[in-house]
């Protein structure tokens, strides 16, 4: 979805092959953290994130049972794109 959109992505699956990926110097403007991992997962990634990109924003995509993901600038309950998309696009903008 996002590719179609013009957008680069990169995507991965847990937060150790995230670290890898990421260990590289890179600019990155969002990162988006997906709903299935275990909450303490997901606010872990979140942490790390900040700390290795403070620029960068984090949208995280949530559950309907944690409607919050401290520390991610963005939180919406995981639905359609047409919910997130338009923060995508405000907070790459």
């Amino acid at each position: 979805m996002l590719k179609r959109v013009g957008y680069e992505v990169i995507s991965v699956v847990g937060n150790e092959r995230a670290q890898a990926v990421l260990s590289l110097p890179q600019r990155v403007d969002l990162f988006i953290v997906g709903h299935k991992a275990p909450e303490q997962t997901r606010r872990e990634i979140v942490v790390w994130l900040k700390a290795k990109y403070p620029k960068a924003h984090v949208l995280a995509l949530n559950p309907p049972e944690c409607l919050q993901l401290p520390g991610a600038d963005y939180n919406v309950e995981l639905n359609g794109p047409e919910t997130w998309l338009p923060i995508v696009e405000a907070a790459v903008a």
